[in-house]
């Protein structure tokens, strides 16, 4: 400080040694008051009996009642609360407009004060304040010596602006900037300081998407910084950044279609034309534009020339300095050079700790890591963040390799995430794909059985029967999902859907019947015996053995065939004895079986009993076994669950059907005659012994 002593300093040495209980108070105090006696009118001696007074908490006079005295010794009180680290209590002082005039009317004093009276006011928040006072200064100076002390002050505001976070009860940095920018004197800043305020005004016109704006603040600090080649660099980065619309480097994900890339290139020149004098961020982006246009090689120098200058300055930007490390590898595999496989997966491994991997290029990234490091590519996988901006298709790619690498459940959540976005047909059925592979590759074979359902469902829907059979063609794919007996059963389904496919469905019924006759017990021995019939219709060629077999293996159990006749003379008995109709609940299927609903009001009417058909495709478990409890308190006399039901479904409804002593069985359904089958089988059952 210019207006110091030797006798100045060393009172000061007293005073903080004081502070420190080194030496008494009462010394200093008495030190302090002895240099009043002889230097009443030296600026020094009113600032050091502020000083102390307020370091200390001590009581020292007042020796002079002249202005200049009093702002000498204000000046040493605020010197003394910044060494104390109470900025607050500045700011406080400082909010009374007069004693913010007593600090900066005398040049001296506010030479001195006003780099303190910046950063106090800066840090308690109060940067209004800190710009009237520079502004104020800036005004009313009439000598270079004020000049320079107003301009350090300004460079100082910008060095800390430049950094700040704007909050909503404060004055935004951006207007901030804008008042400096239009302060007396600005232009008298050296050009570099004035550069930066404009590449600071643009970054954060930026923040707020005024994309023309920021460029145009950005070309005007390119302007005035020439022959300061970093400055010029960074401030034609942020022009960049305009072109492509992006807020920061960083947010800059790579994007195969970029209408504005070749602007943003045109921007960046500099780096490919001087790559010594471009700004690490400037490298990292023009690599970027040239990672996503497939130029590898350059991309990859650009990276590492990017790494090695943000190394260099510690601390700089270490997010960005990762991502330039994870984009560098995913260069080097993707260009797939064996000679820096292993430097790329040190690089890869580097940057996942703190790096997403973009979906953009994710394939071919993980592909080359598949195959050196599987380990490493399951961390790759585990960096993906599915839920931010991904396409159906990404998220299919990353369910898949997550497939591939045996990671069930992982895959399961990404193909549950496509079908969260995805409305295609061919991606939600992909997506179920993996999610019933992943249940598969888990044994969870409830689970898989509810996955084919979705699939079915889908596919029925919008009438994709050819898919649906390719699906049930694949035993390896359903077979956890769906036993042999179900696949048939879902195919005669499929089949009865199809053109020309009526053989094969007659085959199909054939082959269920072997397999319930193979059962042996009388319930499936009818079902069987009525598919057969159904097929010795029209085929009568296909089976002609069969029926009299299964007549034959009925008679060793005491039974016959299931008849017509036999059913309506039973449901007539039943009527009887109930002194009503009776009723059935049939419970299960989809669209498929709507028109089957027809056949069941007339079978109904041809035997005599009442019947609703409850379709459940799209109503939940719980709600469908509410709705069957229901009904089965009010009239139901027998229930008939088809196969396709939900477990969640079935064991409910066949415990509520025992409480309320209702009769109830499951069916294979594989057309309408295996319904019928069941109930005449359960009409018969339920009939008086009587008859």
């Amino acid at each position: 400080m210019g207006w110091e002593t030797a006798l100045d300093r060393l009172l000061m040495q007293q005073i903080h040694l004081a502070e420190k209980d080194k030496t008494k108070i009462k010394l200093v105090q008495r030190q302090l008051l002895d240099y009043g006696e002889v230097a009443a009118e030296r600026p020094g001696l009113s600032f050091l009996l502020g000083y102390g007074s307020a370091l200390l908490g001590i009581e020292l006079p007042v020796v002079s009642s002249e202005e200049r005295s009093r702002r000498w010794r204000l000046f040493g009180s605020v010197r003394a609360f910044d060494r104390k680290g109470d900025r607050d209590r500045i700011a406080s002082m400082l909010e009374d407009p007069q004693m913010l005039l007593d600090l900066l009317g005398d040049p001296m004093v506010a030479g001195n004060a006003l780099p303190l009276v910046v950063r106090s006011l800066f840090w308690s928040g109060d940067i209004k304040l800190a710009v009237r006072a520079i502004q104020y200064l800036a005004a009313e100076s009439e000598s270079s010596e004020m000049e320079v002390i107003v301009d350090a002050a300004v460079t100082d505001l910008l060095t800390r602006l430049e950094t700040r976070v704007d909050s909503d009860d404060q004055e935004s940095t951006a207007s901030i900037l804008g008042k400096i920018l239009g302060m007396s004197g600005f232009d008298r800043l050296p050009d570099d300081v004035q550069a930066r305020y404009h590449r600071a005004l643009a970054e954060r016109l930026l923040e707020a998407s005024e994309w023309e704006q920021a460029i145009a603040s950005a070309e005007k600090a390119c302007e005035i910084a020439e022959g300061h080649a970093m400055l010029v660099s960074s401030a034609s980065l942020v022009a960049a950044l305009g072109e492509l619309r992006e807020h920061d480097t960083v947010s800059v994900d790579p994007r195969a279609e970029r209408p504005e890339r070749d602007a943003a290139l045109a921007r960046l020149q500099h780096v490919a034309d001087q790559p010594d004098e471009a700004s690490p961020e400037a490298l990292y982006l023009r690599s970027l534009l040239a990672y996503e246009t497939g130029d590898l090689q350059i991309a990859a120098r650009g990276f590492e020339r990017a790494i090695q200058e943000l190394r260099r300055h510690e601390g700089r930007d270490v997010l960005l300095r990762d991502r330039a490390r994870f984009f560098q590898a995913a260069a080097l595999l993707t260009a797939g050079d064996a000679t820096e496989t292993t430097r790329a997966l040190k690089l890869m491994e580097q940057s996942l700790d703190t790096v997403k991997p973009d979906l953009e290029s994710f394939y071919s990234v993980h592909e080359a890591l598949k195959s050196h490091d599987r380990k490493l590519s399951l961390r790759f996988l585990d960096a993906v963040d599915v839920g931010r901006g991904s396409t159906p298709d990404q998220l299919l790619f990353v369910a898949l390799e997550y497939l591939s690498l045996g990671e069930a459940g992982p895959a399961a959540l990404a193909a549950r995430r496509v079908l969260e976005v995805a409305i295609d047909l061919d991606q939600r059925i992909e997506a179920l794909r993996v999610v019933l592979t992943a249940h598969n590759m888990r044994g969870e074979r409830d689970q898989s059985r509810a996955c084919y359902a979705e699939m079915r469902e889908l596919l029925v829907q919008r009438g994709k029967f050819e898919q649906l059979e390719a699906l049930l063609m694949n035993e390896e794919f359903v077979g956890q999902a769906l036993d042999h007996l179900e696949i048939k059963l879902e195919l005669v389904n499929v089949y009865d859907e199809l053109e020309g496919r009526d053989y094969e469905r007659a085959s199909l019924q054939v082959a269920i019947a072997r397999s319930l006759r193979a059962r042996r017990d009388v319930d499936a021995l009818q079902q069987a015996y009525g598919l057969l019939q159904e097929v010795n219709c029209v085929y009568p060629d296909l089976a002609p053995d069969e029926l009299g077999a299964i007549e034959k293996l009925l008679e060793l159990n005491d039974e016959k065939p299931h008849t017509a006749d036999a059913a309506r003379a039973a449901v007539t008995a039943l009527a009887k004895s109930l002194g009503r109709q009776p009723s059935v609940l049939v419970v299960g299927g989809n669209e498929r079986q709507r028109r089957h609903h027809q056949r069941l009001d007339k079978l109904g009417k041809e035997w005599g009993f009442e019947g609703e058909w409850l379709m459940t495709n799209y109503t939940s478990p719980q709600k469908t076994v509410s709705t069957i409890g229901d009904r089965l308190k009010n009239g139901v006399d027998l229930l008939i669950l088809l196969h396709w039901n939900r477990h969640e479904t079935t064991e409910p409804a066949l415990e509520i059907a025992r409480s309320c002593d209702v009769s109830a069985r499951t069916v294979h359904y594989a057309g309408f005659t295996s319904l019928q089958v069941a109930l005449a089988e359960q009409w018969q059952r339920m009939t008086p012994v009587a008859s």
